[in-house]
């Protein structure tokens, strides 16, 4: 069963084959060697991707295995997206992606 970051991929890799621009967005923070933190500047719940048509829309894509599912911050992300009139769309396979990259 693939798992997130090889859907993920497939995805950023069709994306490219189609004339998608996919940029994969990492959340959180990370300790540094040095003691210090690194926090990416995404806030909780971003999605795994940001993808740009041609036509200058903003799609975000959050990728979860079969038996994946959104955690809250997620949901909240997605409503806030999606009440400003743009595309999410969570998907647990390229082919789900695929069905759904086309629809309004």
């Amino acid at each position: 069963m693939p798992n997130e970051h090889y859907i993920q991929n497939q995805i950023r890799l069709w994306c490219g084959q189609h004339n998608y621009l996919a940029f994969r967005c990492n959340v959180g923070k990370v300790l540094c060697a040095d003691g210090s933190w690194f926090d990416t500047g995404l806030p909780s719940g971003f999605s795994d991707l940001l993808i740009l048509d041609n036509a200058g829309h903003a799609i975000f894509c959050e990728c979860k295995d079969r038996y994946g599912t959104q955690r809250k911050e997620q949901k909240s992300f997605e409503k806030t997206v999606t009440d400003r009139g743009f595309k999410y769309i969570l998907a647990h396979s390229l082919e789900e992606f695929i069905g759904k990259i086309g629809k309004n």
